[in-house]
């Protein structure tokens, strides 16, 4: 935990974030390296009943942080996605997961 999913990325991308946005965010988000974990999620978004391009789309699952921890996260995430993608727009949506509803192995935190 955090759990990033990926929408509208490479697969590519998404292996080299995976490899770079660790370092940067385990410290913005007071947690370890390892507690990372990327999902990309294939998609195909639509208008008017034809397939589009769309901008980098990216769900962070986590327990909830401040205001001020998902700013800094944002930016690191915004950045380094940008760079890789040179897309335009990158959207970054935060859902909080509570500690009691996390089970690893049977246990919750």
């Amino acid at each position: 935990m955090p759990h990033i999913r990926l929408k509208c990325i490479s697969e590519k991308n998404v292996k080299a974030l995976s490899k770079t946005l660790p370092k940067e965010l385990a410290k913005a988000m007071d947690t370890s390296e390892d507690n990372f974990s990327f999902e990309l999620i294939p998609n195909t978004f639509y208008t008017n009943g034809k397939s589009i391009k769309s901008y980098p789309f990216i769900e962070v699952h986590w327990f909830e942080r401040s205001q001020e921890t998902k700013i800094r996260s944002t930016r690191i995430i915004t950045n380094q996605t940008k760079a890789l993608t040179k897309a335009k727009d990158i959207v970054v949506v935060y859902i909080p997961i509570e500690k009691s509803d996390y089970f690893e192995n049977g246990k919750n935190f």
